[in-house]
């Protein structure tokens, strides 16, 4: 049950405070370092709340975490994931008092162990350019004798249960008022500080939480994974913007360079590299949307012929490949498939470090019982990975797939382990075979299917991983040539706060043909966009970051155009985005949706659609 906020009708606060410039809270309030202080964004612009732009020393010390690690972390790092949502609704209608509201929440602590806190928060407003945000302070509670939770600091003998409207007039000490001048000294001159009781003696009777029963166990176990999950998704927003940057400009060298050569060959090979990223970063915002099964139907071929192209890339490794054109199809998540066919080849390529061959075949097995693989019986798809390297010795080989088990120094044994995992998961199996100066092959048998494959079967590595894909990467010299360069004629605003990011979309769209302006904010694009609309210099599309930091957030921005243009055609664009599921709930308020990272055709395909709105 969601308990409501409360607002103190005691506070004496008429005025909303600045917002302390500094990176320390000021020493003269030291007394004060009982209380963890927070300060956020007055908006929401990540999917886990506003981000944190000020945390005190004992926010730190009470979560766990770093400073440095909090600062531009989303509040959801912090605060009880279930109640979050009902936060993030209530802020305007908080912002709108001039009086502080005040909860029971868990704070949620480095490596997934929980807190009861008193949280409270009020708005904020920085004196130097009237830019809001909010003031969250946050003191532990403990578990008294009487068994209701206590206040840290609270008058001997008194516990501080939930207050009622009658007990909120006369508090035994106030958290929020203490905490509101440690984050901001100027406050203290306009707002009384309220009468704290004495601090607690040292002979005050208190007992620790008794020990934790396995429900207890079991909520720590799923805090973890939440904030695991809440890392993952941030990482991924990043490194998915990193690789934006990279893409593009690895087209734009390869537009550069229509020749090819040794230059194209390095551009090949990076692109190559880029493709595995990119798969690692939709990988990572699967589990953070709870996406473990992506069950399609796909041909094994595609898959080798793309591992095919990356054990040989800028190695002395040679690669045959077989694969049958009758070869049947698997039913399953083709990266997962891909990842154990990953690391098999790479553990082939190590096996020979002085260079050698690996052979990638494909092929049907139709297994009866007692087959000489010791498989079930039944239709399956094969796929060999065989290597002619030093072999691994006959006291090792039963103990491979054991978890933690590696010959390697820097090894971590995760990586057979993993591929068996994934396979068994699939309903297959891994064998193996090996002789020492010989070498070693590897069998994957995953079920057969004979239905048809999914329009979106393969990922992409080179557009949005849900789109279908070509049997293998594409070259960006390939890429590139998909498009016609100056075929487009407008102008673009591109919105977007990192400016390697934007420096390689206008390049993009200027090979495109089209003119550019750039804003690094939701406020700065509307009035760029107002100044252009009646002018003989219109602004024809907005490519509009979503996840703008600070300030007005992406879906603010677009509200804010539509309603200057109802005819604005607007590109939405983020690394939070997928391709599938982003369409279905924005498709309504934008012309087109771009996952990053986009590549130069997708630009291209969004930017027609937008131009034909």
């Amino acid at each position: 049950m969601v308990v409501p906020f409360r607002e103190d009708p005691h506070s004496h606060s008429t005025s909303p405070m600045s917002l302390v410039e500094t990176t320390e809270p000021p020493t003269s309030l030291a007394p004060e370092a009982s209380v963890g202080v927070l300060v956020i964004e007055a908006r929401s612009t990540t999917p886990l709340g506003p981000r944190i732009v000020y945390a005190n020393e004992r926010i730190a010390r009470l979560s766990g975490y770093e400073m440095s690690s909090l600062i531009g972390s989303p509040l959801g790092l912090l605060y009880e994931r279930s109640d979050l949502s009902a936060l993030i609704e209530k802020l305007p209608v908080i912002a709108a008092r001039p009086n502080h509201c005040y909860m029971d929440r868990m704070l949620m602590r480095n490596g997934g162990t929980r807190r009861p806190c008193r949280w409270t928060i009020r708005s904020t407003t920085r004196e130097r350019d009237g830019r809001g945000f909010f003031t969250l302070t946050i003191k532990p509670v403990v578990v008294s004798l009487r068994g209701t939770p206590a206040l840290r600091g609270a008058a001997p003998g008194k516990t501080a249960s939930r207050p009622t409207a009658k007990s909120a007039r006369h508090p035994s000490v106030s958290p929020a008022t203490s905490a509101e001048r440690a984050a901001n000294p100027a406050s203290t001159t306009r707002t009384p500080p309220a009468a704290e009781s004495p601090a607690a003696p040292a002979t005050q009777t208190a007992v620790t939480a008794p020990p934790l029963d396995p429900s207890t166990a079991t909520d720590y176990a799923v805090s973890r994974t939440e904030a695991i999950s809440l890392t993952a998704a941030g990482v991924a927003h990043d490194f998915k913007n990193a690789l934006q940057t990279i893409k593009s400009n690895l087209e734009l060298a390869a537009v550069h360079n229509p020749g090819g050569g040794k230059l194209g060959v390095f551009l090949n090979e990076a692109h190559l590299a880029l493709g595995d990223a990119e798969i690692l970063a939709h990988q990572m915002l699967a589990f953070t949307r709870g996406e473990g099964n992506n069950k399609r139907v796909f041909g094994l071929g595609d898959l080798l012929v793309r591992v095919s192209r990356l054990c040989s890339a800028g190695s002395g490794i040679r690669c045959k490949l077989f694969v049958p054109s009758h070869l049947r199809r698997v039913e399953g998540d083709p990266t997962r498939i891909y990842q154990v066919l990953h690391n098999l080849v790479i553990n082939a390529s190590q096996a020979m470090p002085s260079g050698g061959t690996i052979h990638l075949i494909a092929g049907n097995a139709d297994l009866t019982d007692g087959n000489p693989y010791s498989m079930p019986s039944g239709r399956y798809t094969v796929a060999s990975v065989k290597d002619r390297g030093c072999g691994i010795p006959p006291e090792i080989l039963p103990h491979i797939f054991s978890p933690n088990f590696t010959t390697k120094p820097e090894g971590s044994g995760f990586g057979l382990a993993s591929c068996q995992a994934i396979v068994e998961h699939h309903g297959g199996a891994i064998r193996v075979a090996s002789k020492v100066g010989v070498g070693t092959e590897f069998l994957v048998f995953l079920p057969s299917t004979d239905a048809a494959a999914d329009p979106a079967g393969t990922f992409s590595p080179n557009l949005a991983t849900s789109r279908p894909a070509a049997p293998s990467a594409p070259s960006p010299e390939s890429e590139a040539s998909l498009v016609t360069p100056d075929s487009g004629c407008g102008r673009v605003l591109v919105v977007e706060d990192q400016a390697d990011v934007a420096r390689a979309a206008c390049g993009l769209l200027k090979h495109l043909g089209y003119e550019n302006l750039h804003s690094a904010n939701g406020e700065e694009a509307i009035a760029r966009y107002r100044e252009h609309l009646d002018s003989d210099e219109a602004i024809d599309v907005v490519l509009l970051d979503m996840t703008l930091p600070g300030g007005l957030s992406g879906m603010e921005v677009a509200k804010e155009i539509h309603r200057i243009d109802p005819l604005a055609r607007i590109i939405a664009t983020s690394g939070y985005f997928e391709e599938g599921d982003l369409a279905k709930g924005l498709n309504g308020n934008f012309a087109a949706i771009l996952p990053k990272p986009y590549s130069m055709r997708s630009l291209s395909e969004a930017m027609d659609a937008a131009m034909t709105h």
